[in-house]
Protein backbone atom coordinates (compact mmCIF):
# COMPACT_ATOMS: atom_id res chain seq x y z
CA UNK A 1 0.00 0.00 0.00
CA UNK A 2 2.58 2.44 0.60
CA UNK A 3 4.35 1.73 -2.12
CA UNK A 4 0.87 2.17 -4.54
CA UNK A 5 1.17 5.82 -2.81
CA UNK A 6 4.28 6.52 -3.24
CA UNK A 7 3.96 6.24 -7.03
CA UNK A 8 0.91 8.14 -7.34
CA UNK A 9 1.93 11.39 -5.54
CA UNK A 10 5.36 11.40 -7.33
CA UNK A 11 3.52 10.89 -10.63
CA UNK A 12 1.29 13.85 -9.91
CA UNK A 13 4.17 16.10 -9.02
CA UNK A 14 5.79 15.27 -12.02
CA UNK A 15 2.76 15.83 -14.35
CA UNK A 16 1.89 18.86 -12.74
CA UNK A 17 5.32 20.38 -12.84
CA UNK A 18 6.19 19.12 -16.35
CA UNK A 19 2.53 20.39 -17.79
CA UNK A 20 3.67 24.17 -16.80
CA UNK A 21 4.74 25.80 -19.53
CA UNK A 22 7.76 28.65 -18.71
CA UNK A 23 5.20 30.81 -17.77
CA UNK A 24 3.01 29.35 -15.67
CA UNK A 25 5.75 27.44 -13.03
CA UNK A 26 4.75 27.24 -9.59
CA UNK A 27 8.74 28.65 -9.08
CA UNK A 28 11.45 29.74 -10.35
CA UNK A 29 15.03 30.71 -8.85
CA UNK A 30 14.16 34.59 -7.86
CA UNK A 31 11.32 33.33 -6.09
CA UNK A 32 10.77 32.40 -2.55
CA UNK A 33 8.64 28.87 -3.91
CA UNK A 34 10.14 25.27 -3.52
CA UNK A 35 12.80 24.49 -5.84
CA UNK A 36 13.10 20.69 -6.75
CA UNK A 37 15.43 17.92 -7.38
CA UNK A 38 14.45 15.49 -10.38
CA UNK A 39 15.49 12.01 -9.64
CA UNK A 40 15.11 10.00 -13.25
CA UNK A 41 15.35 6.49 -13.38
CA UNK A 42 13.69 3.50 -14.40
CA UNK A 43 10.39 3.42 -12.20
CA UNK A 44 8.87 0.60 -14.89
CA UNK A 45 10.04 -2.06 -17.00
CA UNK A 46 12.55 -4.93 -16.34
CA UNK A 47 15.38 -2.18 -14.08
CA UNK A 48 12.66 -0.31 -12.09
CA UNK A 49 13.31 -2.18 -9.07
CA UNK A 50 16.67 -0.66 -9.30
CA UNK A 51 14.83 3.04 -10.13
CA UNK A 52 12.49 2.80 -7.37
CA UNK A 53 15.53 1.83 -4.66
CA UNK A 54 17.44 5.34 -5.85
CA UNK A 55 13.80 7.06 -4.86
CA UNK A 56 13.89 5.33 -1.56
CA UNK A 57 17.34 6.72 -1.21
CA UNK A 58 16.61 10.16 -2.41
CA UNK A 59 13.55 10.77 -0.37
CA UNK A 60 14.99 9.48 2.75
CA UNK A 61 17.40 11.91 2.79
CA UNK A 62 14.41 14.33 2.31
CA UNK A 63 12.60 13.17 5.42
CA UNK A 64 15.69 12.66 7.79
CA UNK A 65 16.14 16.51 7.57
CA UNK A 66 13.42 18.51 8.44
CA UNK A 67 15.08 21.03 9.73
CA UNK A 68 17.48 21.49 6.66
CA UNK A 69 14.86 21.02 4.32
CA UNK A 70 14.61 24.65 3.92
CA UNK A 71 17.50 26.18 1.90
CA UNK A 72 17.98 29.69 2.29
CA UNK A 73 13.98 29.84 3.23
CA UNK A 74 13.14 27.64 0.00
CA UNK A 75 11.67 24.52 0.47
CA UNK A 76 13.06 21.42 -1.29
CA UNK A 77 10.96 18.60 -2.83
CA UNK A 78 11.60 15.48 -4.98
CA UNK A 79 10.19 14.81 -8.48
CA UNK A 80 10.54 11.50 -10.16
CA UNK A 81 10.45 10.96 -13.89
CA UNK A 82 10.51 7.30 -15.45
CA UNK A 83 13.67 7.20 -18.55
CA UNK A 84 12.12 2.87 -18.64
CA UNK A 85 16.06 2.76 -18.75
CA UNK A 86 15.95 3.99 -22.61
CA UNK A 87 17.94 6.33 -24.04
CA UNK A 88 15.10 8.13 -25.54
CA UNK A 89 13.10 8.50 -23.02
CA UNK A 90 15.67 10.04 -21.08
CA UNK A 91 16.84 12.29 -23.85
CA UNK A 92 12.87 13.62 -23.85
CA UNK A 93 12.55 13.81 -20.44
CA UNK A 94 15.61 16.10 -20.23
CA UNK A 95 14.30 18.25 -22.94
CA UNK A 96 11.09 18.35 -21.27
CA UNK A 97 12.58 19.59 -17.99
CA UNK A 98 16.00 22.06 -18.75
CA UNK A 99 12.90 24.99 -19.26
CA UNK A 100 11.91 24.48 -15.93
CA UNK A 101 13.77 26.74 -13.65
CA UNK A 102 11.97 25.30 -10.81
CA UNK A 103 13.89 21.83 -11.00
CA UNK A 104 17.80 23.31 -10.17
CA UNK A 105 19.25 19.47 -10.75
CA UNK A 106 19.26 16.09 -12.21
CA UNK A 107 19.72 12.94 -10.34
CA UNK A 108 20.31 10.02 -12.48
CA UNK A 109 20.46 8.23 -14.36
CA UNK A 110 20.72 4.42 -13.40
CA UNK A 111 22.51 3.43 -16.71
CA UNK A 112 25.49 4.78 -18.55
CA UNK A 113 23.85 5.26 -21.71
CA UNK A 114 20.40 6.80 -20.28
CA UNK A 115 23.16 9.18 -18.65
CA UNK A 116 25.32 9.97 -21.89
CA UNK A 117 22.42 10.93 -24.37
CA UNK A 118 20.84 13.40 -21.79
CA UNK A 119 24.24 15.38 -20.62
CA UNK A 120 24.26 17.28 -23.91
CA UNK A 121 20.52 18.88 -22.42
CA UNK A 122 21.74 19.29 -19.14
CA UNK A 123 24.78 20.89 -20.03
CA UNK A 124 23.12 23.54 -22.75
CA UNK A 125 20.15 24.12 -20.15
CA UNK A 126 23.38 24.92 -17.34
CA UNK A 127 21.66 21.68 -15.19
CA UNK A 128 23.49 20.60 -12.83
CA UNK A 129 23.26 16.56 -13.38
CA UNK A 130 24.40 14.49 -10.36
CA UNK A 131 25.17 11.03 -11.68
CA UNK A 132 25.22 8.28 -8.28
CA UNK A 133 25.06 5.08 -9.85
CA UNK A 134 26.53 5.16 -13.65
CA UNK A 135 29.53 3.31 -13.63
CA UNK A 136 30.51 3.08 -17.26
CA UNK A 137 34.29 4.23 -18.78
CA UNK A 138 32.42 6.87 -21.70
CA UNK A 139 31.12 9.41 -19.62
CA UNK A 140 35.00 10.16 -18.68
CA UNK A 141 35.46 11.82 -22.07
CA UNK A 142 32.51 14.00 -21.32
CA UNK A 143 33.33 17.54 -21.06
CA UNK A 144 30.58 19.30 -19.20
CA UNK A 145 31.27 21.36 -16.27
CA UNK A 146 28.02 20.88 -14.98
CA UNK A 147 28.20 16.71 -14.25
CA UNK A 148 29.75 15.55 -11.38
CA UNK A 149 29.71 11.28 -10.73
CA UNK A 150 29.66 10.35 -7.03
CA UNK A 151 30.57 6.73 -7.84
CA UNK A 152 34.31 5.33 -9.19
CA UNK A 153 34.27 4.22 -12.66
CA UNK A 154 34.79 0.89 -14.35
CA UNK A 155 38.46 1.92 -15.32
CA UNK A 156 38.99 3.22 -11.85
CA UNK A 157 37.79 -0.15 -9.99
CA UNK A 158 40.09 -2.00 -12.23
CA UNK A 159 43.02 -0.40 -12.04
CA UNK A 160 42.79 -0.24 -8.81
CA UNK A 161 42.39 -3.80 -7.92
CA UNK A 162 45.56 -4.37 -10.10
CA UNK A 163 47.19 -2.34 -7.72
CA UNK A 164 45.78 -4.00 -5.10
CA UNK A 165 46.53 -7.86 -5.88
CA UNK A 166 49.86 -6.11 -6.66
CA UNK A 167 50.59 -5.10 -3.16
CA UNK A 168 49.49 -8.90 -1.98
CA UNK A 169 53.17 -10.74 -2.41
CA UNK A 170 51.90 -13.80 -2.75
CA UNK A 171 49.72 -13.01 -5.64
CA UNK A 172 51.98 -11.91 -8.05
CA UNK A 173 50.50 -14.35 -11.02
CA UNK A 174 46.82 -13.41 -11.74
CA UNK A 175 44.50 -15.24 -13.97
CA UNK A 176 41.86 -12.80 -15.90
CA UNK A 177 38.71 -14.41 -16.88
CA UNK A 178 36.85 -12.47 -18.91
CA UNK A 179 33.67 -12.37 -21.09
CA UNK A 180 33.55 -10.88 -24.32
CA UNK A 181 30.87 -8.27 -23.22
CA UNK A 182 31.25 -4.32 -23.47
CA UNK A 183 31.38 -4.60 -19.90
CA UNK A 184 34.34 -7.50 -19.71
CA UNK A 185 36.21 -5.84 -22.25
CA UNK A 186 36.13 -2.66 -20.39
CA UNK A 187 37.44 -3.74 -16.77
CA UNK A 188 39.77 -6.38 -18.82
CA UNK A 189 41.61 -3.23 -21.12
CA UNK A 190 41.58 -1.54 -17.51
CA UNK A 191 43.30 -3.77 -15.45
CA UNK A 192 45.70 -5.06 -17.79
CA UNK A 193 46.90 -1.31 -18.82
CA UNK A 194 47.38 -0.64 -14.42
CA UNK A 195 49.16 -4.19 -14.48
CA UNK A 196 51.61 -3.60 -17.21
CA UNK A 197 52.63 -0.38 -15.32
CA UNK A 198 53.27 -2.15 -12.57
CA UNK A 199 54.87 -5.32 -13.73
CA UNK A 200 51.74 -7.56 -12.33
CA UNK A 201 51.94 -10.77 -14.08
CA UNK A 202 48.46 -11.58 -16.03
CA UNK A 203 47.29 -14.34 -18.24
CA UNK A 204 44.24 -13.84 -20.53
CA UNK A 205 41.41 -16.57 -20.42
CA UNK A 206 38.42 -15.80 -22.64
CA UNK A 207 35.18 -17.44 -21.72
CA UNK A 208 32.38 -17.88 -24.39
CA UNK A 209 28.98 -15.75 -24.02
CA UNK A 210 26.22 -16.75 -21.00
CA UNK A 211 26.03 -19.94 -20.48
CA UNK A 212 29.56 -19.75 -20.83
CA UNK A 213 29.79 -23.72 -22.49
CA UNK A 214 33.65 -23.37 -22.30
CA UNK A 215 34.00 -22.60 -18.62
CA UNK A 216 35.10 -25.89 -17.26
CA UNK A 217 38.26 -25.84 -19.78
CA UNK A 218 38.68 -22.23 -18.43
CA UNK A 219 38.99 -23.20 -14.83
CA UNK A 220 41.75 -26.03 -15.90
CA UNK A 221 43.32 -23.32 -17.18
CA UNK A 222 43.53 -21.42 -13.79
CA UNK A 223 44.26 -24.55 -12.67
CA UNK A 224 47.48 -24.96 -14.79
CA UNK A 225 48.37 -21.65 -14.23
CA UNK A 226 48.62 -22.14 -10.50
CA UNK A 227 47.67 -18.47 -10.23
CA UNK A 228 47.75 -16.84 -6.84
CA UNK A 229 44.39 -14.58 -7.58
CA UNK A 230 41.82 -14.53 -10.28
CA UNK A 231 40.20 -10.83 -11.41
CA UNK A 232 36.95 -11.57 -12.87
CA UNK A 233 36.18 -8.96 -16.11
CA UNK A 234 32.34 -9.56 -15.89
CA UNK A 235 29.20 -10.07 -14.01
CA UNK A 236 28.17 -11.47 -11.31
CA UNK A 237 26.75 -14.82 -12.60
CA UNK A 238 30.22 -15.92 -14.04
CA UNK A 239 31.10 -15.14 -10.92
CA UNK A 240 29.16 -17.33 -9.33
CA UNK A 241 29.29 -20.45 -11.93
CA UNK A 242 33.54 -20.60 -11.85
CA UNK A 243 33.11 -20.77 -7.68
CA UNK A 244 30.02 -23.75 -7.97
CA UNK A 245 32.17 -25.34 -10.51
CA UNK A 246 35.52 -24.71 -8.91
CA UNK A 247 36.99 -28.38 -8.14
CA UNK A 248 35.94 -29.64 -4.76
CA UNK A 249 39.36 -30.91 -4.01
CA UNK A 250 41.55 -28.19 -5.28
CA UNK A 251 42.09 -25.24 -3.44
CA UNK A 252 40.80 -21.38 -5.56
CA UNK A 253 42.60 -18.72 -5.51
CA UNK A 254 40.75 -15.45 -4.23
CA UNK A 255 38.71 -13.56 -6.80
CA UNK A 256 38.46 -10.32 -7.28
CA UNK A 257 35.86 -8.22 -8.93
CA UNK A 258 34.31 -4.87 -8.90
CA UNK A 259 30.91 -3.45 -8.18
CA UNK A 260 29.18 -5.79 -10.17
CA UNK A 261 29.28 -8.44 -7.94
CA UNK A 262 27.47 -6.83 -5.39
CA UNK A 263 24.40 -7.92 -6.12
CA UNK A 264 21.37 -10.43 -4.91
CA UNK A 265 22.48 -12.23 -8.39
CA UNK A 266 25.78 -13.19 -7.37
CA UNK A 267 24.77 -13.99 -3.72
CA UNK A 268 21.73 -16.25 -4.31
CA UNK A 269 23.65 -17.84 -7.62
CA UNK A 270 26.63 -18.97 -5.44
CA UNK A 271 24.96 -20.16 -2.64
CA UNK A 272 27.07 -22.19 -0.36
CA UNK A 273 30.45 -21.69 -2.26
CA UNK A 274 31.06 -18.21 -1.60
CA UNK A 275 34.20 -17.81 0.58
CA UNK A 276 37.04 -16.10 -0.97
CA UNK A 277 35.35 -13.16 -2.79
CA UNK A 278 36.70 -9.95 -2.54
CA UNK A 279 35.41 -7.16 -4.54
CA UNK A 280 35.42 -3.08 -4.60
CA UNK A 281 32.99 -1.98 -2.85
CA UNK A 282 30.59 1.65 -3.38
CA UNK A 283 29.56 2.13 0.19
CA UNK A 284 30.44 -0.41 2.64
CA UNK A 285 30.76 0.83 6.57
CA UNK A 286 33.11 -0.16 9.72
CA UNK A 287 30.84 -2.01 12.09
CA UNK A 288 31.17 1.11 14.41
CA UNK A 289 29.68 3.66 11.71
CA UNK A 290 26.94 4.90 14.10
CA UNK A 291 25.20 7.55 11.84
CA UNK A 292 25.23 5.15 8.76
CA UNK A 293 23.46 2.05 10.78
CA UNK A 294 21.24 4.18 12.26
CA UNK A 295 19.87 5.96 8.80
CA UNK A 296 19.85 2.09 7.59
CA UNK A 297 17.95 0.66 10.47
CA UNK A 298 15.11 3.81 9.59
CA UNK A 299 15.06 3.25 5.96
CA UNK A 300 14.49 -0.56 6.27
CA UNK A 301 11.54 -0.09 8.98
CA UNK A 302 9.99 2.77 7.02
CA UNK A 303 10.46 0.97 3.51
CA UNK A 304 10.75 -2.51 4.16
CA UNK A 305 13.37 -3.22 2.11
CA UNK A 306 16.97 -3.29 2.00
CA UNK A 307 19.19 0.01 2.09
CA UNK A 308 21.47 -1.28 -0.63
CA UNK A 309 24.15 0.97 -2.39
CA UNK A 310 21.78 2.33 -5.05
CA UNK A 311 20.05 3.58 -2.40
CA UNK A 312 22.61 4.99 -0.45
CA UNK A 313 24.22 6.74 -3.26
CA UNK A 314 21.37 8.36 -3.82
CA UNK A 315 20.91 9.64 -0.63
CA UNK A 316 24.18 10.89 -0.61
CA UNK A 317 23.55 12.61 -4.36
CA UNK A 318 20.67 14.44 -1.99
CA UNK A 319 23.01 15.55 0.52
CA UNK A 320 25.21 16.37 -1.51
CA UNK A 321 23.19 18.91 -3.53
CA UNK A 322 21.26 20.06 -0.28
CA UNK A 323 24.68 21.06 1.37
CA UNK A 324 25.85 23.12 -1.89
CA UNK A 325 22.74 25.15 -2.01
CA UNK A 326 23.01 26.03 1.81
CA UNK A 327 26.50 27.13 0.98
CA UNK A 328 25.97 29.00 -2.60
CA UNK A 329 22.62 29.71 -3.43
CA UNK A 330 20.96 28.16 -6.63
CA UNK A 331 22.41 29.54 -9.62
CA UNK A 332 23.64 27.13 -11.81
CA UNK A 333 27.13 28.58 -11.80
CA UNK A 334 27.67 28.98 -7.81
CA UNK A 335 26.34 25.46 -7.55
CA UNK A 336 28.96 23.99 -10.25
CA UNK A 337 31.53 26.64 -8.08
CA UNK A 338 30.93 24.94 -4.52
CA UNK A 339 30.83 21.14 -6.38
CA UNK A 340 34.43 21.92 -7.77
CA UNK A 341 35.92 23.45 -4.84
CA UNK A 342 35.68 19.87 -3.32
CA UNK A 343 38.85 18.67 -4.48
CA UNK A 344 40.73 16.96 -1.99
CA UNK A 345 40.55 14.88 0.84
CA UNK A 346 41.25 18.16 2.85
CA UNK A 347 38.52 19.86 1.14
CA UNK A 348 35.30 16.94 0.63
CA UNK A 349 31.80 16.94 1.81
CA UNK A 350 30.98 13.42 4.45
CA UNK A 351 28.71 11.10 2.34
CA UNK A 352 27.21 7.74 3.95
CA UNK A 353 29.52 6.11 1.51
CA UNK A 354 32.59 7.94 2.66
CA UNK A 355 34.19 11.16 1.54
CA UNK A 356 33.15 12.86 -1.53
CA UNK A 357 35.31 14.88 -3.39
CA UNK A 358 36.11 14.94 -7.44
CA UNK A 359 38.99 15.37 -10.43
CA UNK A 360 39.27 17.89 -12.45
CA UNK A 361 36.57 15.85 -14.61
CA UNK A 362 33.97 16.09 -12.15
CA UNK A 363 34.66 12.24 -11.30
CA UNK A 364 34.77 11.09 -7.66
CA UNK A 365 38.25 10.55 -6.22
CA UNK A 366 38.42 8.79 -3.43
CA UNK A 367 40.08 5.99 -2.79
CA UNK A 368 38.51 2.46 -3.16
CA UNK A 369 36.93 0.12 0.04
CA UNK A 370 37.69 -3.63 -0.32
CA UNK A 371 34.76 -6.44 0.86
CA UNK A 372 34.75 -10.05 1.70
CA UNK A 373 31.82 -12.12 1.05
CA UNK A 374 31.41 -14.16 4.60
CA UNK A 375 28.56 -15.55 3.36
CA UNK A 376 26.23 -13.83 5.69
CA UNK A 377 26.64 -10.63 3.71
CA UNK A 378 29.65 -8.47 2.31
CA UNK A 379 32.13 -7.01 5.34
CA UNK A 380 34.53 -4.70 5.19
CA UNK A 381 38.04 -5.79 4.77
CA UNK A 382 39.89 -2.95 4.01
CA UNK A 383 38.89 0.79 3.95
CA UNK A 384 40.14 3.69 1.66
CA UNK A 385 43.60 1.84 1.02
CA UNK A 386 43.05 1.51 -2.73
CA UNK A 387 43.89 5.06 -4.58
CA UNK A 388 41.29 5.12 -7.51
CA UNK A 389 44.05 5.94 -9.92
CA UNK A 390 43.19 9.35 -12.18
Amino acid sequence: MKLITLTLKFILISSILLSCTSGEEPANKSTQGPIYFAIIAPFSGPLSEFGWSMLRGGRMRIEEGKDQTLLNGREVKLIALDDRGKAGDAVRLAKNISSHQSIIAVIGHLTTVCTLSAIPTYNSAKLILISPVATGDDLESIKSPYVFRTILSESQQAMSLADYIYRSKDRKKVALIYEDSSLGNRLKNSFLSRSKEIGLYVKNILVEDNPFSNLTEAIDKIVTLKAGAIFLAGGPRLAALIVRKWPEKIDRPLIFGAYRLISEEFTELAGKHNKGILAAHPCIWRSDFEKGRDIKNRYEKKYKYSMDWLAIQTFDAVDLLMWTINKSGVDPDSIRGSLQGLNSKNKSMQGLAGPIYFNHNGTLARDVNMSLYTGSGWRLREEGVVSSRQ
